[in-house]
């Protein structure tokens, strides 16, 4: 039996969507792209002994409909202010190369680094 990873791909969309809000991608040379992002949370514990820098605050980013993906040193993730999602509200530079979750080449979300 093969692994679904569309349907692993839709639902992390689903929760990315219930949970997150409108952003989008800016890049200098292109057109905004939209995005839905979920910021996570992590205890200062849970970051203890990592290579993570505390003050890292760290988004997933649905992959389904995003075209292309983040690039570290060219995008920054805009977030949009709520209601209407249509002004700037935080404009945050990657702080590092971007991670994904691929199972077999496909990407289920994409999670980037901002300066917090």
């Amino acid at each position: 039996m093969a692994f679904n990873y569309t349907r692993s791909q839709a639902v992390a969309d689903k929760m990315i969507t219930k949970y997150g809000m409108k952003a989008v991608l800016r890049r200098e040379s292109m057109d905004d792209r939209p995005c839905i992002v979920v910021e996570t949370d992590f205890t200062p514990m849970e970051r203890q002994g990592k290579l993570i820098n505390p003050t890292d605050r760290i988004f997933l980013i649905s992959a389904k409909e995003l075209l292309l993906p983040p690039l570290f040193q060219v995008d920054t993730l805009v977030t949009l202010k709520p209601p209407d999602f249509v002004d700037d509200n935080e404009i945050l530079k990657l702080s590092r190369k971007p991670g994904r979750l691929a199972p077999a080449g496909t990407v289920i979300y994409w999670e980037v680094f901002v300066d917090g």
